[in-house]
């Protein structure tokens, strides 16, 4: 958990401005839950409470550091690194608070002044652009400086724990021959091959397996279901675009059907028009722009100005430049500042998408907002008292029944279904209903809309053992081949330990042994896969050990060298690293003062109420 924590252990400064998507600030679902309780506190340290606004807002700007979206999986995580963040800074502000430590104003404007994020136009601090950046983090002017208040005290705490640690010698060297530890070994892989054969299960024992694993041998649950649809193909089918239909689309889009033409820029500027003049006729002389440019001393970057638009330039220019052909310099042009020519190396041509294309999109926008007014009638319809058929009719929806499906759009005859189920959308919102429940119109990534009802759910049933003999056969015969291959390995290991050979063992079951090259712990080998690496470093010199290794074999090996580095003291690298395991180190002891101050002062969670704040379905309290 600490090592998690410290991801998450930067100051709370640094979490505020380095987000690359800026999110308008919200306080996720707060007023929802303030209509059903009075009690807004997120978490109490001490005799200090923390609100929900505040985590709501620790919450988004994590969310805008991780680019607007939590990762798959990941928000239960974000969300428990957050709480966990937050009350080892409150537990160690009620540590400054009671040994007096305070930030002086000088301080505290100092630090404010040099955050890069409130620097204006003039390179200095900008009231404005501090003001803005606060704001669109949730923080008023006098909450920032506050916050930013408390941090410099509890950093000056958090300096005196940390600062100046350094790893003991010797257990930095330890650490060090530890991980990189070299290991060798002599092994052998066991397939099937070296078991003998497998005698078949009697009928009650494979009618057992059968039972055990219902996952493996059971029909799928099937469900019946009626529903309301509405295909986007269907529906964009029956709609006519016009010509000027498209050409509002086109004029309203226009970067998104349209490339204009671009042109790679050569530019020289001259203080004077009589100096550019010159220039020019030097060129037309057969003078290179390179050439003039070395003449003038100026470098590539600054004359090279690479690819442009029209937009890119001024009226001016760009109407001289776009005139020219490729390889063409332009006469004297009058700039901001000073006389400039302007050479063109390379023209790409504009390119415009054609009116199919417009017009596929117009029909499906048109399209989609058609199918939302036909969903809107459904909900209408059926909140009046209809029946599903009934409002898909007024809705102008197709109404169908589908006896039996399951989740991979077949019937119990093991054919496809076809039709609103080849639609992986409408199978999952099937499987999400409840049965008997009136569905609410939704559309699925292929852009239909249903509106689904769970007639009656048939469960699955374990089939009869005559229907999946066969495949029975063949699982319990692969099962009992795993557990004797694994039994096999781990009795060769021991008979090694206890004085076998792997030479013998090698050549009674017509393997050969294979040696290894030097390993480390994190060696990439085909064979030697982690488990086998894990195992092979947990054994003694010349001890014998096993794992499982890719596709369902054993590796039987024996270490033949345990080789521990020492370091060289001098070595930047080694120091590097002595470095930053020593500023870990550091960072765990105000971690764990942090958690010693929570289990001596007590906390308290509103586990529920902050789940419901990032949307989690989590309870507690």
């Amino acid at each position: 958990m600490l090592q998690q924590m410290r991801k998450f252990a930067g100051t709370w400064v640094s979490s505020l401005f380095l987000g690359a998507v800026a999110l308008s600030f919200i306080v996720w679902g707060v007023a929802d839950i303030f209509r059903g309780s009075a009690d807004t506190t997120a978490y109490t340290v001490g005799s200090t409470d923390v609100q929900i606004d505040a985590f709501a807002r620790e919450y988004h700007n994590t969310l805008r550091n991780l680019g607007g979206v939590v990762p798959p999986g990941q928000t239960k995580f974000v969300e428990q690194a957050i709480l966990d963040r937050m009350m080892a800074g409150t537990a160690l502000e009620n540590l400054t608070n009671n040994l007096g430590l305070t930030a002086s104003d000088a301080r505290v404007r100092a630090q404010i002044q040099d955050i890069p994020q409130f620097v204006g136009p003039s390179g200095t601090f900008d009231h404005d652009a501090f003001l803005r950046a606060i704001s669109q983090s949730g923080y008023t002017e006098e909450d920032f400086v506050a916050a930013m208040r408390r941090d410099s005290a509890r950093s000056q705490l958090v300096t005196a724990i940390q600062g100046g640690f350094v790893m003991p010698s010797d257990y930095a060297r330890a650490l060090f021959s530890y991980i990189e530890e070299v290991r060798a070994a002599d092994y052998i892989v066991l397939t099937s091959k070296a078991l003998g054969p497998i005698a078949p299960p009697s009928d009650m024992t494979l009618a057992a397996y059968v039972k055990g694993h219902p996952e493996k041998f059971s029909t799928p649950e099937y469900r019946a279901v009626s529903f309301a649809s509405a295909s986007l193909a269907d529906v964009a089918a029956g709609i006519t675009v016009t010509p000027d239909q498209i050409k509002q689309e086109r004029d309203a889009n226009k970067s998104a059907y349209d490339t204009p033409e671009k042109r790679d820029l050569e530019q020289l500027t001259f203080p004077t028009e009589a100096e550019a003049k010159a220039a020019k006729a030097a060129l037309d002389g057969g003078k290179t722009f390179e050439a003039l440019a070395i003449e003038r001393k100026i470098k590539p970057a600054d004359y090279q100005f690479g690819t442009v638009a029209g937009a890119d330039l001024d009226d001016a220019r760009s109407k001289a430049f776009f005139a020219l052909p490729e390889g063409g310099v332009s006469a004297p042009v009058k700039s901001t500042f000073g006389w400039v020519l302007m050479h063109v190396t390379k023209i790409t041509p504009g390119t415009s998408k054609p009116d199919d294309v417009v017009r596929a999109d117009v029909q499906k926008a048109l399209a989609d907002a058609k199918m939302s007014d036909m969903a809107n009638a459904y909900t209408d319809a059926i909140s009046g008292g209809g029946t599903i058929e009934e409002a898909a009719r007024k809705a102008g929806m197709k109404f169908q029944r589908i006896a039996a499906v399951d989740d991979n759009g077949f019937d119990p005859n093991g054919q496809k279904v076809g039709g609103a189920a080849n639609d992986p959308g409408f199978i999952k919102a099937v499987f999400a209903a409840e049965v008997g429940e009136d569905g609410d119109p939704s559309s699925t990534p292929a852009g239909n809309v249903y509106a689904v009802k769970v007639d009656g759910i048939t469960p699955p049933k374990v089939k009869p053992i005559d229907a999946v003999r066969v495949q029975a056969l063949a699982a319990w015969t692969g099962e009992q081949a795993a557990i004797q291959l694994k039994a096999k390995a781990a009795a060769l290991a021991a008979s090694i330990n206890t004085g076998s050979k792997l030479d013998d063992i090698a050549k009674q079951l017509g393997v050969t042994v294979a040696k290894s090259p030097a390993l480390t712990r994190l060696t990439k080998d085909p064979v030697l896969l982690p488990p086998v690496l894990h195992a092979i470093y947990g054994a003694n010199a010349g001890g014998a050990t096993f794992a499982p290794s890719a596709d369902g074999t054993y590796v039987v090996a024996q270490v033949t060298g345990i080789v521990h580095p020492v370091p060289n003291p001098a070595d930047p690298t080694y120091q590097g690293g002595v470095r930053q395991l020593s500023n870990d180190i550091s960072q765990d002891f105000a971690l764990l003062l942090a958690k010693a101050i929570q289990a001596k002062d007590g906390a308290r969670v509103n586990q529920k109420l902050i789940d419901a704040t990032v949307g989690g379905s989590n309870s507690g309290s």
